[in-house]
């Protein structure tokens, strides 16, 4: 059995967990770089998404996100090797973004470093990084982690709703927001992320945002039967009205099956392309 200390897990910063958990479970967290004009900042070191949303209501030009580099992530790696121990990291999904291989690279020169491909984004990355954390809490060894939070991926439920689809549609990441059209009057598009880790219109809402919100959130529980009950997650990129949010978390929790029910804020690289108002549930399936 592998001691918890001999095991690192490391996560890319859009794995948007709250600080808290980030500390309580130990995970190292390695930030992808936020472009504003011509400034570069860490995610969710130096730079906040309410900068971001002031930048782009200042100037009109979208904030740009830059993958992680080789040498941040080999960097991370050596100095967890050199104490003796060895690291799962958890990548941000290697279809929208070049950071999981750029992590595969700088693993390829450690035998102890196992790399995921999380084929997510946000919180939903998130929830694998808390069962990496579970796994090394058991005593398994990197491998295993690695091996079992691998199987899982295909497991994860991956959606939300967008107040705009302004950012999406101008950060090129969706290719369904480009087919759907980015002002269609009236309605507002769940988007999803696939099999394959690629973003696109799963389901499309009519109606106030703050009815679309509560539509979106009690038809993600309704396939309450499909859900791994153990974590559930509600994500936002804040600016939604409190109101909403008091009966969101009181849907959730009153359905009264989720042993953990995290509500977390979307860092600065999630934002930059999702924009405000932006609502999420992200679970594990059965």
């Amino acid at each position: 059995m592998a001691s918890v200390r001999d095991i690192i897990i490391t996560a890319d910063s859009t794995c948007d967990l709250p600080p808290e958990i980030v500390q309580d479970r130990d995970i190292t967290i390695i930030p992808l770089s936020i472009l504003l004009g011509e400034n570069e900042y860490l995610d969710g070191v130096d730079v906040t998404p309410q900068d971001i949303y002031s930048f782009v209501e200042k100037t009109d030009v979208l904030p740009k996100t830059a993958a992680v580099p080789p040498s941040r992530y080999y960097d991370v790696f050596e100095s967890a090797v050199r104490e003796g121990k060895k690291v799962v990291h958890i990548g941000l999904s290697s279809a929208i973004s070049s950071s999981y291989q750029n992590a595969c690279v700088a693993a390829s020169d450690f035998d102890d470093v196992y790399v995921v491909d999380s084929k997510s984004l946000c919180t939903a990355m998130g929830l694998l990084v808390l069962k990496a954390c579970d796994f090394r809490d058991k005593g398994m060894d990197a491998k295993k982690i690695a091996d079992k939070v691998t199987k899982l991926v295909p497991k994860l439920s991956a959606t939300f709703v967008l107040n705009s689809l302004e950012y999406l549609h101008k950060g090129g990441r969706c290719s369904g927001v480009a087919r759907f059209g980015a002002n269609v009057l009236g309605i507002k598009p769940s988007i999803a992320v696939d099999e394959n880790g690629a973003m696109d219109i799963a389901k499309k809402y009519r109606g106030k945002m703050d009815a679309v919100y509560k539509q979106y959130v009690s038809d993600c529980i309704n396939d309450a039967g499909k859900i791994d009950t153990s974590r559930i997650v509600i994500a936002t990129s804040g600016g939604i009205d409190t109101s909403v949010m008091a009966f969101v978390r009181g849907l959730i929790e009153g359905f009264g099956k989720f042993d953990e029910v995290i509500f977390a804020d979307a860092g600065c690289t999630i934002s930059s392309h999702c924009g405000p108002k932006t609502l999420a549930v992200f679970y594990i399936k059965k």
